[in-house]
C-alpha cells in the first residue's frame, strides 16, 4: 500500500463523525471557546516551556485536528496554520476560532500534498503531536517537508505516544507485559481515534484507519537524515492517560507514555 492509498482510507475515517465526537467530548465550539479564552496557556503549557513567548511568531500545527492548540496559540498572539485531512476537524476548529475571537488558517489536505507556496513557508515553529506519525508509511518526506517550511533557526517539536506503549506493552492480570512486537513494520487496521467518544445514539460509524507504528530508533534516524538538528529527546514520566485504562496504578511513574523530540533547522 502506498501513501496515497493509506491517506484515502484515513481521510474517510476522519470525515465520519469527528465533529460530533468533539462536541461530545468538549461541548459545542462556542462553549469550549470560553474555556480556552479563560486560560489559553493551559492546553499548550508543554510547548510554551520550549517556545517561550509566541506573540508574533508564525506556527504550523501539522495534523492539528480540532484546532484547540491552534486557537490557544492564536489567543497568545501567534499566527497559526493548521494542516489536517479532515473537513469535520476543520469545521470544529474554525467555529472554535470564531467563537474565541481569533483567526487561524486551516488547510484541509494530505500533509504531503500541500503545495509549498509562500504562505506555507517561513514558520518559526512547527508542531506535530499525539498520534500523527503512524499515518505515514515513510517518515523521510514528512520531516523533509518540516525542514522546508521552517525558517533558519526554526524549531520543530514532535510529541507523540511512546512506542514502548503503542507497540509493545499490554495489560495482563494487572501487570504490564511485553505482548506486542516492537519491531513489526507492518500496517494494522484500527478504530478511528475518536470512535470511543461517540455515543450509542450517534450515527453508526464503521470506517477504520490504517496505521504504521514506528520505533523510537526509526523516528530519530529519519529526523537526523532530514538534516534537522536534534537538540533534545524527553521520554515523559508520570502521565497516565496515554496508557491503557486498566494499567496498574503507579505504572506511569515507571514507563514513559509519551516522548518529545525538539529539533532545529540550522
Amino acid at each position: 500500500m502506498n501513501q496515497s492509498e493509506l491517506s484515502k482510507i484515513n481521510k474517510a475515517g476522519w470525515n465520519d463523525g469527528a465533529y460530533q465526537a468533539w462536541v461530545n467530548r468538549y461541548g459545542l465550539p462556542k462553549d469550549y471557546a470560553v474555556t480556552l479564552t479563560g486560560d489559553p496557556k493551559r492546553k499548550i503549557s508543554e510547548y510554551l516551556t520550549i517556545t517561550g513567548d509566541v506573540k508574533g511568531k508564525k506556527i504550523a500545527n501539522l495534523l492539528g485536528s480540532k484546532g484547540n492548540k491552534a486557537v490557544s496559540f492564536a489567543l497568545l498572539g501567534a499566527e497559526v496554520t493548521v494542516v489536517d485531512i479532515s473537513s469535520e476537524n476543520r469545521r470544529y476548529a474554525m467555529e472554535l476560532a470564531e467563537a474565541a475571537g481569533v483567526n487561524i488558517h486551516y488547510i484541509v489536505s494530505d500533509l504531503l500534498e500541500v503545495p509549498l507556496k509562500e504562505s506555507f513557508k517561513n514558520f518559526d515553529i512547527v508542531i506535530m503531536e499525539l498520534g500523527v506519525l503512524h499515518y505515514f508509511i515513510d517518515l523521510a518526506p514528512v520531516f523533509e517537508m518540516v525542514r522546508n517550511i521552517l525558517i533558519k533557526g526554526g524549531t520543530f517539536i514532535l510529541r507523540d505516544y511512546h512506542p514502548l506503549v503503542s507497540k509493545l506493552l499490554e495489560v495482563d492480570d494487572n501487570k504490564m507485559v511485553a505482548a506486542g512486537d516492537y519491531f513489526n513494520k507492518g500496517e494494522s487496521e484500527v478504530d478511528v481515534a475518536f470512535r470511543k467518544l461517540l455515543r450509542p445514539d450517534d450515527k453508526n460509524h464503521s470506517k477504520k484507519n490504517k496505521i504504521r507504528r514506528w520505533t523510537l530508533g526509526e523516528i530519530i534516524t529519519s529526523l537526523a537524515r532530514s538534516d534537522l538538528h536534534i537538540l533534545q529527546l524527553v521520554e515523559e514520566q508520570g502521565i497516565r492517560w496515554p496508557l491503557p485504562p486498566d494499567a496498574p496504578m503507579g505504572i506511569e511513574d515507571k514507563i514513559p507514555g509519551l516522548f518529545t523530540i525538539i529539533s532545529q533547522k540550522r
